[in-house]
């Protein structure tokens, strides 16, 4: 189950379940690693983005010009998606029942409603949750779904869905309204789940704006409210595992169950902020950077990424170059050392909250 950028990766995975899950991964990190910004996005020096400047400009001057979708243009994702995704085998994925995959979802906010839409492809269509605004579709998963739910407003175009009918409309990010799809998984049959997160909710001691805040600071902040919300889903987990336990009512519809969860973060808020400002500043700030990566060097000095780590926060969603993908890899890695070197209640699965020290 995955939302946003983490909609490639799920189903990237539930294409590759007939493969021994090590290879898979190991796959999957060489697709990013070797993913470039031609990959994703359009040149920002291309006829085409000019043009989208050009009708900016014509906006703000109130001349009659074309509507602009987006800052950038993804419309090379989609070729992408199809070469790095053979979306074909997931339907063989999941009726194998050789493989670990019952069901797969990719999570996209629907523009005309505000609701959140999953859309999965194997198990059986959950009822729709008022409380939260989600509605489950059956479909067959293509790069249209992938790209709908990665399509994150204002930066990136909304996406068009057209299968299936009764879902046709404009979509955006489904990280917008649903961070942590735990729900969705749980709804689909899951029996243990692994968070991953890109925001760790803990506040460091470290200052990191010291002027008055600028738009880019206050968009970064909002990346916040995305942590806190996956913390908090994780949090209510653990209560309902804990009313489990107790026998009591955990407020769910459904017989309820426990449900081991592994939950991986940076250590810190700003973790990756701190490090796409480090690698930016390396390879990509200086004039040398402009003719080598003009892309990457252009879009950094746009968001000013070398100004805060609030800055570099935002960059790093775009920022597609191997030296930072090999340095999130490793982090991850990092992350996910340090789960397994702590105690849980039923290692390397949680339960219950943590003991506090």
């Amino acid at each position: 189950m995955g939302t946003s950028v983490g909609g490639i990766n799920a189903a990237y995975l539930a294409a590759n379940a007939h493969r021994p899950l090590s290879e898979a991964v190991a796959g999957g990190a060489d697709v990013w690693r070797n993913l470039r910004y031609r990959d994703a996005m359009r040149s920002l020096l291309s006829g085409s983005a000019l043009s989208r400047l050009g009708r900016f400009v014509g906006t703000f001057l109130g001349l009659r010009v074309a509507a602009v979708s987006s800052l950038l243009d993804t419309a090379p994702l989609r070729k992408t998606l199809n070469r790095v995704i053979e979306f074909e085998r997931i339907a063989a994925n999941v009726a194998d029942d050789a493989t670990p995959l019952h069901a797969v979802g990719v999570i996209a906010t629907a523009y005309e409603t505000g609701r959140s839409i999953v859309f999965h492809q194997g198990g059986e269509t959950p009822p729709t949750n008022e409380e939260r605004a989600i509605d489950y579709v059956a479909a067959q998963l293509t790069n249209v779904h992938v790209l709908a739910s990665g399509a994150i407003p204002i930066v990136f175009p909304a996406v068009e869905v057209t299968e299936p009918a009764s879902c046709r409309g404009w979509y955006g990010d489904g990280g917008a309204r649903l961070n942590a799809p735990l729900d969705p998984a749980l709804e689909l049959g899951a029996e243990r789940v692994i968070v991953i997160g890109l925001n760790s909710a803990e506040v460091g001691d470290e200052p990191t704006v010291t002027t008055e805040p600028d738009l880019f600071d206050g968009a970064s902040s909002l990346l916040g409210v995305l942590a806190d919300q996956l913390t908090t889903d994780v949090a209510t987990l653990t209560a309902v595992n804990e009313a489990v336990e107790q026998g009591t009512d955990s407020g769910r519809d459904e017989p309820s169950r426990k449900i081991p969860y592994i939950f991986i973060v940076p250590s810190g808020r700003l973790t990756i902020g701190h490090i796409a400002l480090d690698v930016y500043k390396r390879h990509y700030k200086s004039a040398r950077a402009l003719l080598r990566f003009p892309n990457l060097a252009l879009l950094g000095r746009i968001l000013d990424a070398a100004r805060n780590p609030m800055h570099a926060e935002l960059y790093s969603y775009l920022f597609l170059g191997r030296e930072f993908i090999d340095e999130l890899i490793e982090l991850g890695r990092t992350d996910a050392q340090r789960w397994l070197d702590t105690e849980h209640d039923q290692w390397p699965w949680r339960v219950q909250r943590p003991t506090e020290p």
